[in-house]
This record gives structure tokens, C-alpha cells and sequence, in this order.
């Protein structure tokens, strides 16, 4: 599986490969910093998965995830907020506009490990259906 990560903190990105190899998933992770490089990134290849953080420069998360799922190119691709957040708004809006998944960033890496193996025994199939409100965060 292979996942694009769009966050503007590169420490993140760097705990989520070391997570994926805690919980040996074979996973390929790539990195966009904000906007630009995201849609610079999938105009050449196209992830199985997208994490978008909720607050980065440019264009924060929500608005990257409406620009995305108003492409019917992108449909395919499951889009998950990452992010620290648990306000109800921002739940509400990733949720109204098409995010597949909100993910609250956990704090200890064995708890992101732990996410990563539930994702990925998920599968993407199941990850692209937009799962009932109660099940759609995840924390």
C-alpha cells in the first residue's frame, strides 16, 4: 500500500514510517509539505491512500479534500484527515465533504503502530467507503 502523507510538519511524516515499521506493514510512505506538492505529486502518481492534515499552509486539509472530491479522478483514492484536532466543526466538515476517515494524531508511536495495522487490515476497498458518522473518527 502505498500512502502520500500532506503535512507540513516532516516529523510526523518520520513517525509514521517508523510506526509502519513497528508494526511491520510493508508500506510505502511519501511526503508532500502542503498543497503544491501534493497536487504536484498525484498529477504523476496516484497513492492508494491520503493522509491530509488538518492545518497546513497554502491550503489547510479541508479545503485540499474539497478541491480533491470535486476531481472525479480522485474518487478511488481514500482521503483521511490526520490531525490533533477533535472539534466537533472540524470532524463535521472533513465528514460532509467527502473524508473517508478523521484520524486523531495519537501520541505514543505504538498507538500509531497500532492504527497503522488496523488500516491496513482494513484494506483499501473498505477504507474508500464512507463509514456511518459514529464509526468515522478515529482516535
Amino acid at each position: 500500500m502505498h500512502i502520500l502523507m500532506a503535512d507540513d510538519d516532516k516529523d510526523d511524516f518520520y513517525i509514521l514510517k517508523e510506526a509502519a515499521e513497528q508494526a511491520h506493514e510493508p508500506l510505502k510512505i511519501s511526503y508532500a509539505a502542503n498543497w503544491l506538492e501534493l497536487w504536484r505529486f498525484i498529477l504523476k502518481t496516484l497513492p492508494d491512500v491520503l493522509f491530509l492534515d488538518l492545518n497546513m499552509p497554502v491550503k489547510n486539509g479541508l479545503e485540499c479534500l474539497q478541491l480533491l472530491r470535486e476531481d472525479r479522478k480522485y474518487d478511488k483514492i481514500p482521503i483521511i484527515i490526520y490531525s490533533t484536532s477533535i472539534n466537533r466543526t472540524d470532524i463535521d466538515k472533513a465528514y460532509n465533504n467527502g473524508a473517508n476517515y478523521f484520524l486523531v494524531k495519537p501520541n505514543a508511536i505504538e498507538d500509531i503502530a497500532n492504527m497503522i495495522k488496523k488500516l491496513c487490515s482494513m484494506g483499501k476497498e473498505a477504507l474508500l467507503s464512507i463509514p456511518p458518522r459514529e464509526e468515522f473518527v478515529i482516535i
